[in-house]
């Protein structure tokens, strides 16, 4: 074959090779090289080199982040862009000179890049060209408060093409670059992973809800070609496109729990640092939080105590001025808040001067207010304060106090004498009695606000007892400057003398014992006795009291009931019902009577007779010596007499048919009268005898028998 035949298959070769269809590469397959590739925007009007992808064959694939909406630029014709998880990737244009591949993602995640022309990609670079993220909201602060989120725009001074966001883990945060050389980009996120970077030529919005920070505080705030600083959509700071001022600035802000913070900045070309700092210890003026004296603190009425709180930290020049103090007071956590000339750090509440030395006393909300004047960097001077956390105080009144004893005068060894103590008005227990008896302090504690004190008995006198004060359980004492004189009266004493306990029957009363030498308390006295009748064990009890002049008590019995009764001394008592209980104090009083023993009824006849006499004017017998005399000694009318002790030799008195005209003394034989029963009649005659007997002016045992006489036979004369 001659040369210009092999130069021309060459030629034909090389033409074919070259309007070929490429090798296809199939989506799903092949083999990852390198690591994933990371685009990211670092300079405008699309002079950026790219980043660079590793060296592709047949067979292998890069894997590249992207972000949904985001144009990207591959500097080679030949490339196929195809899903990480599977299909192809739509390309937006393939150019062969100068060679390029572009493409918009239409998703946010990892996409595979093919080369598919033979041999080996080699200086192959990925770049964002254009596009927005539309995968993301570009207003959403982050998912947690106190936080920080940054959203990325690839433009300087602008907030149009958004690219992705940062979150922070922190309050603050510091974007230090190096501004020589190749500094790392900053990493920006879609749908929560790291698809793109960002280095020079990018606006950023930072966002933060609900700070944690509460007072005033120093910021470091800088980003080296403009920044401004909202607060709740305030402008407090704006150093936009400062020329040339590329210095970190620290300034004031206020700020509250829950404040909105927007943070934005820019750069232009270099990469230096961003930055929005503040320590929560160094940084803080004043957090007008942190007050010394704890809420619900209370206070007796009489004393005083300082509210306190932190204070102004240094003034750097020009940044703050005329920082303040003002304390307030209110009555309710709604009510007006009343100024009460505290100007300095801390304020002196006196519960001795007005408003505050109110009897009653109260709750009090307590608040101060921090102000400043701040001078922050493109904004207008403000005046700003801060109002502290209410202070609740309260003022414990005085205690309201009833103290009595029950009586001023106790019995020896009695258990109800005591010192009653009332708290009429409520407050905190437990409550701390002190008294002091004859000069002695004692003290009692209770849980309620009404309680005794027991009165020590066991000693009889005169005590004083002075009440000191009591304390209750939020340690405020009230003083009582009162006393009494408390009387302990020993018990009655006597001397018990048993009189004459052997009684005659009789209806008036006998002394039985005699009680003197009273002693022990006041008049008058009373002695109290178990009576028992020994017959048919009924009980009584008698009082047995003394008249005036008060010297001596007299049990007396009144004997009428033959028996024995058992006199048993139980207690004796004074005025103040003092009392002296006895068990070995017993007697028995004995009640007898004489008597006479029932005699027998008797029947007698009259003697013979003596004549017989008619009588013719009426035709009757009359009969001479009727009668029946008894002859002088004879003993048939006698009785038998039964003595006692108290009567050993009664006085017997008898009468016939109750002749209390004829009575008679002694036994009838000793009778030197004449003592005759007579009957005229025809039938019996009966005579009634009554006995009895008189001791010591009584007449006791009334005894009758009957004596008959019967007739005599008739004598009739014919």
């Amino acid at each position: 074959m001659s040369c210009l035949e092999k130069i021309n298959i060459a030629f034909i070769c090389t033409f074919l090779f070259m309007v070929a269809p490429p090798l296809l590469a199939q989506c799903n397959t092949g083999t990852q090289v390198g690591d994933v590739v990371t685009p990211y925007w670092r300079e405008q009007n699309g002079f950026d080199e790219g980043v660079p992808i590793p060296n592709i064959s047949s067979g292998q694939y890069a894997l590249v982040n992207v972000i949904k909406g985001v144009q990207y630029e591959i500097n080679a014709f030949r490339i196929r862009i195809c899903r990480n998880g599977g299909g192809e990737h739509s390309i937006d244009s393939s150019n062969w000179v100068p060679a390029s591949t572009r493409f918009t993602a239409d998703f946010s995640g990892q996409v595979r890049v093919y080369y598919t022309s033979p041999g080996t990609g080699r200086n192959i670079v990925i770049k964002i060209i254009g596009g927005i993220n539309s995968a993301d909201n570009q207003e959403t602060p982050p998912n947690q408060d106190n936080r920080w989120r940054t959203h990325f725009y690839r433009e300087m001074n602008n907030f149009t093409n958004y690219l992705g966001y940062k979150d922070y883990d922190n309050h603050s945060f510091n974007e230090y670059r190096y501004p020589l050389g190749d500094a790392t980009p900053i990493e920006v996120r879609s749908q929560g992973t790291v698809r793109a970077g960002i280095l020079r030529y990018f606006t950023a919005r930072s966002l933060m809800q609900n700070t944690f920070f509460s007072g005033f505080y120093y910021v470091k705030l800088g980003a080296d070609d403009g920044t401004r600083l909202f607060i709740n959509n305030e402008k407090v700071y704006d150093r936009w496109n400062p020329a040339g001022d590329y210095f970190i600035k620290i300034q004031v802000i206020k700020l509250s729990k829950g404040d909105q913070l927007k943070y934005e900045y820019f750069n232009n070309n270099i990469p230096l640092q961003y930055i929005f700092e503040i320590d929560p210890v160094a940084d803080k003026i004043i957090e007008n939080k942190t007050l010394t004296s704890s809420n619900g603190e209370k206070i007796c009425i009489e004393e005083t105590t300082t509210l306190d709180g932190d204070s102004f930290r240094e003034v750097l020049p020009n940044i703050f001025t005329n920082p303040t103090y003002q304390w307030y007071y209110a009555k309710s956590l709604t009510g007006t808040k009343q100024p009460i000339g505290g100007n300095t750090r801390n304020y002196e509440v006196n519960t001795n001067t007005p408003p505050f030395n109110n009897p009653t006393g109260g709750i009090y909300y307590f608040f101060r207010e921090a102000r400043i004047t701040i001078n922050n960097i493109g904004v207008a001077p403000k005046t700003e304060s801060i109002m502290s956390d209410p202070i609740q105080l309260e003022i414990i009144r005085k205690l309201n106090i009833n103290v009595n004893p029950n009586k001023k005068s106790f019995c020896q060894g009695g258990n109800d004498a005591y010192i009653r103590v009332e708290i009429t008005n409520h407050t905190q227990p437990p409550f701390t009695f002190r008294y002091k008896i004859n000069g002695l302090e004692y003290s009692h504690v209770s849980n309620n606000r009404i309680f005794t004190i027991p009165i020590n008995t066991s000693q009889a006198g005169t005590f004083k007892y002075d009440y000191v004060s009591i304390t209750d359980g939020n340690g405020c004492t009230t003083k009582i400057h009162r006393a009494d004189n408390i009387n302990i009266i020993a018990p009655p004493t006597a001397v018990f003398s048993q009189l004459n306990t052997n009684l005659c029957l009789i209806h008036s009363e006998v002394d039985v014992m005699n009680i003197t030498s009273l002693t022990g308390g006041f008049p008058p006295f009373q002695v109290s006795v178990k009576i028992t009748n020994l017959q048919n064990s009924q009980v009584k009890t008698t009082v047995y009291n003394s008249v005036p002049p008060h010297q001596n008590i007299k049990i007396y019995h009144t004997p009428n009931e033959i028996g024995s009764f058992k006199y048993e001394i139980i207690a004796l008592s004074n005025k103040r019902n003092c009392t002296t209980t006895y068990t070995d104090k017993s007697f028995i009083v004995t009640v007898t009577a004489p008597s006479i023993a029932p005699p027998e009824n008797l029947t007698w006849c009259l003697p013979y007779v003596v004549s017989a006499v008619y009588n013719e004017s009426n035709g009757h017998t009359d009969v001479s010596g009727n009668r029946y005399v008894l002859p002088i000694g004879n003993t048939d009318l006698d009785v038998n007499i039964n003595p006692v002790p108290c009567c050993p030799t009664p006085n017997l008195k008898w009468t016939i048919n109750n002749d209390l005209s004829n009575v008679r003394t002694g036994q009838p034989s000793a009778f030197m009268g004449e003592i005759a029963f007579e009957n005229d009649t025809s039938t019996d005659k009966t005579y009634n005898i009554t006995y009895w007997l008189e001791c010591n002016g009584q007449k006791y045992n009334y005894v009758t028998r009957q004596i008959r006489i019967t007739p005599r036979p008739i004598v009739e004369f014919n």
